[in-house]
């Protein structure tokens, strides 16, 4: 049984939810059963079906953090449960504190004190407080991370985990390819896709592009998905007189993201902290460099040098000499973008789902072992 904040059709799914979503898909299809519990959400039903996936749909956003988790321990009353698998990609469930059955925390990302910079104090407090309990309530527990990165920030917060796996996401290498849709831009084009939150510093790379415009006259820079952050970024995007240069598309469907991969001369990707960044791999399969934050989770999904650039997060300097690098010299981005795609293809879905269903075999295994069920 899987507890997440949202599903893949939730009106705000991200990069968390197709994560989950492409390895329990899965995982179903190999033979388990897997109800997916999550929040409601407006014109969402209460249940449905997607593909192998039987989704379950209670409480809304505010309040997933315990309806979510008191309709799973109903369930388990009643269903038979092998495993809860908490996606921890915002704030705990705390299922441990509550059942004997079995709990696998997959964790993406954690925000730490970056929330800070995304919330008010009364909410970033209650988010910071929620991880600092991570430790003692999950001790012990068999743990999978999205990156090195975050396996590394668990250790460093006190988890004492009895083990400690890594399951990098993968892509469909049949949509995410170079060179058999969108043509390059004529105009050297920079493209941001990705939420638009405050804690992702995309202010950084607009500051960045402004300066490299006035050597690269041409550039563009297109800012694609939707948040509640617009509304600044366009403001300062206007202070800086840049407006007719920087462009914001909202959300755009996977084929017309995928498009703007394949016109882009490079993609950008600001963020002090990440779980992953999986537009970034995105990008390389597309045959497109990243210029990226050298920030945990980035530096996992960006190869520097190779698939692209990692660029100290603060430093308006260095993102700027690198956009102008990358819009204007033809060979480091054709070399970058041949070697982009080979990095790309180390990461395969079905690769990480059949490790997924190996852990949870194991995890199942070692929960019938101690309540003595042989």
């Amino acid at each position: 049984m899987l507890l997440d904040y949202r599903d893949l059709h939730h009106p705000e799914a991200g990069g968390a939810e197709v994560y989950m979503h492409e390895l329990f898909r899965r995982v179903a299809a190999s033979g388990h059963r897997v109800t997916w519990i999550s929040a409601r959400f407006p014109g969402g039903a209460a249940e449905e079906r997607i593909g192998d996936l039987r989704v379950l749909r209670v409480g809304n956003k505010a309040t997933a953090n315990f309806t979510t988790a008191a309709a799973a321990l109903w369930l388990a009353r009643r269903e038979r449960v092998d495993v809860f698998v908490e996606n921890i990609c915002k704030i705990p469930f705390f299922l441990p504190a509550f059942t004997k059955v079995p709990v696998l925390p997959v964790v993406l990302h954690l925000f730490g004190h970056t929330v800070f910079a995304e919330a008010n104090p009364a909410v970033a407090s209650y988010v910071w407080l929620y991880e600092r309990l991570i430790p003692p309530v999950y001790r012990g527990l068999r743990f999978v991370a999205l990156s090195e990165s975050t396996a590394q920030d668990l250790v460093r917060r006190g988890v004492r985990a009895r083990g400690m796996d890594v399951i990098p996401p993968g892509l469909d290498f049949d949509r995410y390819a170079a060179g058999n849709g969108a043509a390059r831009s004529p105009a050297p084009l920079l493209v941001y896709v990705g939420r638009l939150k405050r804690y992702k510093q995309l202010d950084i790379v607009i500051h960045a592009f402004a300066q490299a415009r006035r050597r690269v006259p041409g550039a563009r820079l297109a800012i694609i998905g939707k948040g509640d952050d617009r509304p600044r970024l366009e403001a300062l995007v206007q202070s800086l007189g840049v407006g007719d240069a920087v462009t914001f598309e909202g959300f755009v469907s996977e084929e017309e993201k995928i498009a703007w991969f394949q016109r882009a001369h490079a993609v950008v990707y600001p963020s002090p902290k990440e779980g992953w960044g999986i537009s970034t791999i995105e990008a390389a399969a597309c045959g497109t460099p990243v210029l990226a934050s050298d920030s945990e989770g980035l530096r996992d999904a960006v190869s520097d040098g190779i698939s692209g650039f990692l660029v100290p997060h603060r430093d308006v300097g260095r993102w700027e000499q690198r956009m102008v690098e990358l819009l204007t010299d033809d060979g480091l981005r054709a070399r970058m973008s041949t070697a982009a795609v080979v990095w790309a293809r180390q990461f395969d879905w079905e690769v990480g789902a059949e490790k997924m269903r190996r852990i949870l075999e194991e995890v199942a295994a070692s929960g019938r072992r101690a309540r003595g069920d042989g």
